[in-house]
């Protein structure tokens, strides 16, 4: 594997002089600086799509992101049947999540992105990702997972801790799962999108702390991009509002100051707030639990799963109030 990363970096103009593996990617080195290089799960037209939407992003000024290395005017390097992408290191910190002030400027940054994204048109030699009027059928068959996830438990004839805690709660995820279906219908989701698909905007998609660095200059910084597709822009900063509140605790003070911060680079209407709650609703991260215990990985660390399992099953009652609170102010 050495060689390979060697003859890698080389095709992306570079000398290696070190590299440190990480859990799926490696920092290396180099003659003209620090980079990270990474396997990637996409194909060679996916990449292109990705590439070219952030070199959109800059050129319309948001600079601040993590820009693919060239190979050979490419952004990527292929190796056998995979493909390899280069980013340069931006050195910094992880935005601080407790810090009132950090939280408003990262939602900031992300409407900023957003603003940015406006009209990107991909090449062709990109293939268009998008999931513009796909969270409908995204959701049924999550819930249709649920169905049978708790099918799979009563099968059972002994059942562990992770399969009770499961049991005592799936019918209420299950209702909380089909009643977002049911919001993203009744408050005009497919028109959204629709309205939406004409203007072409950009989203992140992996909008969350580690993917966001202040650099020694204090500026903002976003980072991997390989999620990023056509969507709805109030998904993106749904998704971070999630994701602080699953890192720290679900209050609804957090949500305005996310919100509001948004807002002042740009506005959110009626129907965005009302479709949002869908996808604050949506028991996601629980949903993640179950198919990776269930589908993938059953036979092992069965206790962090229990573990992470009841973090997020305690968290569901102050989940409820902030959810309760969000509707009685924007429904």
């Amino acid at each position: 594997m050495k060689d390979r990363i060697n003859e890698i970096v080389k095709e992306f103009g570079l000398k290696l002089m070190k590299k440190v593996p990480r859990k799926d990617y490696y920092i290396v080195y180099t003659d003209e600086g620090t980079f990270y290089l990474k396997k990637v799960d996409l194909k060679k037209s996916q990449i292109h799509f990705i590439h070219n939407a952030k070199e959109y992003l800059v050129y319309r000024g948001f600079k601040n992101i993590d820009r693919y290395v060239m190979a050979n005017k490419v952004p990527y390097v292929k190796k056998d049947k995979d493909y390899y992408i280069m980013t340069k290191l931006i050195g910094g910190r992880k935005y601080d999540i407790n810090n009132t002030e950090e939280l408003k400027k990262a939602s900031m940054t992300l409407a900023s992105l957003h603003n940015a994204s406006r009209g990107y048109v991909p090449r062709r030699s990109s293939k268009i990702i998008s999931n513009m009027e796909k969270l409908q059928k995204i959701y049924l068959e999550k819930c249709e997972d649920y169905i049978y996830i708790k099918s799979l438990i009563k099968m059972r004839s002994a059942k562990g801790l992770v399969d009770n805690l499961f049991l005592e709660n799936i019918d209420m995820l299950y209702d909380m799962a089909l009643e977002s279906v049911k919001m993203l219908q009744k408050n005009g989701y497919f028109e959204l999108c629709q309205r939406e698909a004409l203007e072409r905007y950009i989203c992140h998609n992996n909008y969350n702390h580690n993917n966001i660095i202040i650099d020694k200059n204090e500026e903002f910084n976003v980072i991997n991009f390989d999620r990023c597709r056509f969507e709805l822009r109030c998904f993106d900063i749904a998704r971070f509002m999630v994701d602080v509140m699953d890192r720290t605790k679900w209050e609804f003070d957090t949500v305005l100051a996310i919100l509001k911060a948004y807002d002042s680079i740009r506005s959110l209407d009626k129907r965005e707030y009302k479709i949002m709650i869908s996808f604050l609703q949506f028991p996601q991260a629980i949903w993640e639990i179950a198919t990776k215990y269930y589908y993938e990985e059953y036979d092992l660390s069965r206790d962090r799963y229990y573990k992470a399992l009841k973090d997020k099953i305690e968290k569901l009652p102050y989940k409820l109030g902030v959810l309760n609170k969000y509707k009685n102010e924007f429904l």
